[in-house]
């Protein structure tokens, strides 16, 4: 459904009544419905109506069926699952709709880079709470990911919502037809196995699903962006990526268990998905002393690189990985850098460069509010000196209103993020200082050169 369409509505059921709930305005929409403020009683609900352009394409039984199961989750509470109140066919609008408590606050997909790191690994236990809630009862989501992520109390609760597509375990999907499994759910945080419609349909199966989703859910809050966003053009990209991919995960500031969890969760293979992480993988690791914990983590990390060497099509040199794990390593370091000088730097656009180049573009737009009168871009490049030592160079280059600007060296050596980060840092400022005191074209970047 289209904002257009959305909109529409809203002005057409504006003062409706259902179940006893009056329609006030809308909240949001996405591609299978739009979702209503509704109030009775001097309460508030959210109302959800499926577009029914849906409807006649998988047919009135289909989606009927699809609402009771959701019903079925009445008197099932969670505290990290939206609570549903009803649902069914409003005869007069002749819609399909769900009723289901108001959440005030945000989708998860809406405020990525708002939410504190250090509310990660809290989010990520409730989460994992909702799903082993869902699992005990016999039922798999499929399609857990940020758009369907509520959160409130200032990022710091979780409410997991949208079952639309919710299965029971064994049971025949709603929208399999003469055998033949259709794809359901959001492709862009599906398993491999379920893209292809391969997975196995017991408990087990559907973990492997869910745990998948989880990761992709853990990934996007590590790194601050939508797992394979770089791919999502054109669709066979995206089918590919899920397959074959395996995205990059780094981050100094989430506890490494965090990051552990998440590469495990998105190997590609099922069955070692599963013999790499459980649901108490997700949470702090509970051990009987700092070596245990050790010895845990490195028979982990190898079985890890050994899945994901057997699931990548091509390996590719050590340089390519290390290559990307620096890129996006430094797009963290540099939203970092942005927040620490707030008060002092515009805000930055950060890119990386065209096809996949070891490269990453930063602009800063025009603002009186920071005197920056001209757009200020800035690139670093990045060069693997020895995979093995992990050695690098980075080389940036500045200018206001101009291209082709030369690249000054500002690190070379053994990468980490508290290497680098002073660099970058004094490289964005030293830029900045330039800018901002008038100068044109090619900016000087000698005073933070290595020698």
């Amino acid at each position: 459904m289209d904002e257009a369409k959305a909109k529409d509505w809203e002005a057409k059921l504006r003062g409706q009544a259902i179940e006893g709930w009056t329609i006030d305005s809308l909240i949001d929409h996405g591609k299978s419905a739009a979702v209503f403020k509704a109030v009775g009683e001097g309460r508030v609900a959210a109302l959800k109506i499926f577009d029914d352009e849906l409807i006649q394409r998988h047919g009135d039984q289909t989606q009927l069926e699809r609402i009771h199961r959701e019903l079925g989750l009445i008197g099932k509470h969670h505290p990290n699952m939206v609570a549903l109140l009803g649902g069914g066919f409003h005869d007069e609008s002749k819609n399909h709709y769900i009723i289901m408590e108001y959440l005030d606050g945000p989708s998860l997909a809406k405020c990525l880079p708002e939410v504190p790191e250090g509310n990660i690994p809290d989010l990520i236990e409730q989460l994992v709470s909702a799903c082993e809630f869902l699992e005990e009862n016999g039922l798999a989501h499929r399609d857990i990911k940020p758009a369907n992520i509520i959160l409130v109390d200032n990022f710091s609760r979780l409410i997991l919502l949208d079952f639309g597509v919710l299965k029971p375990v064994g049971e025949a999907g709603l929208t399999d037809v003469d055998g033949q499994k259709l794809f359901v759910g959001t492709l862009q945080y599906s398993s491999p196995e379920f893209l292809l419609r391969d997975e196995h349909d017991d408990a087990l199966g559907w973990r492997a699903l869910t745990i998948y989703q989880v990761g992709a859910v853990l990934h996007d809050l590590i790194m601050r962006r939508p797992i394979f966003d770089e791919f999502t053009n054109p669709y066979a990209a995206l089918v590919n990526a899920v397959q074959h991919e395996l995205p990059n995960i780094a981050s100094e500031a989430v506890p490494s268990y965090l990051v552990d969890a998440c590469r495990m969760a998105l190997v590609k293979d099922p069955e070692k998905r599963l013999s790499l992480v459980s649901w108490d993988a997700f949470r702090p690791p509970v051990v009987t002393s700092a070596v245990d914990a050790a010895r845990q983590r490195i028979g982990k990390r190898l079985l890890l690189a050994e899945a994901q060497t057997e699931s990548k099509s091509d390996p590719g040199p050590a340089i390519a990985e290390l290559l990307e794990t620096v890129i996006e390593g430094l797009k963290v370091e540099l939203r970092r850098i942005r927040q620490a000088n707030a008060s002092i730097m515009p805000p930055l656009e950060i890119t990386r460069g065209a096809k996949r180049a070891p490269t990453v573009n930063i602009k800063m737009n025009a603002s009186a509010e920071f005197e920056l009168a001209s757009e200020l871009c800035m690139e670093i490049c990045v060069e693997v000196i020895d995979a093995e030592a992990q050695a690098v160079q980075l080389q940036a280059s500045a200018a206001v209103a101009a291209k082709g600007a030369d690249r000054t060296t500002i690190f070379r050596g053994p990468y980490s993020s508290a290497a680098v980060s002073d660099r970058i840092e004094a490289t964005i400022i030293v830029a900045l200082d330039q800018a901002q005191g008038g100068a044109g074209g090619q900016l000087s970047l000698a005073d933070v050169g290595v020698n």
